[in-house]
């Protein structure tokens, strides 16, 4: 029995010994890995190269739509916004022609009807957001309807 128990104090050793052997390469990997400067040193090429794309990239995007885009900033300087009077002729209009179309509505099928009236609401919907946004544009409060 005292065979057996140094045995098993001898495997404790061991196996206290190889545990120290591999924290001490456990530490020394995690302290080259955190090493900012070799890192740097080792991965700065790759680093300096990724980064030229991206700016190569972005640079080129930029360049392309200011060449082909839609110039959205000059676009809008040149075509004048229309007065609010004009905006509310224009959605008188369509009122108009949307209740003279609304004639037979009683011959028309139901998903038509529907049609119709999503179309009428998001006219009116749409004709009070471009309102709201050309008061704002114009430095005026816009003003609610109810």
């Amino acid at each position: 029995m005292g065979q057996a128990v140094d045995q098993a104090r001898q495997e404790r050793d061991l196996t206290r010994v190889a545990l120290a052997a591999d924290i001490d390469k456990l530490e020394r990997r995690i302290r080259h890995e955190l090493d900012w400067k070799a890192r740097l040193r080792r991965d700065g090429p790759q680093i300096i190269a990724i980064a030229g794309a991206v700016v190569v990239v972005g640079v080129g995007v930029v360049v392309l739509r200011a060449r082909f885009g839609k110039g959205g900033a000059k676009k809008g300087a040149e075509e004048p916004t229309p007065s609010l009077d004009e905006l509310a002729r224009q959605v008188r209009e369509l009122r108009a022609e949307l209740k003279g179309k609304k004639g037979g509505e009683e011959s028309r099928p139901l998903w038509m009807k529907l049609a119709v009236r999503g179309a009428t609401a998001g006219a009116a919907a749409g004709a009070s957001m471009v309102a709201r946004r050309y008061a704002q544009r114009a430095g005026a409060e816009p003003e609610h309807s109810g």
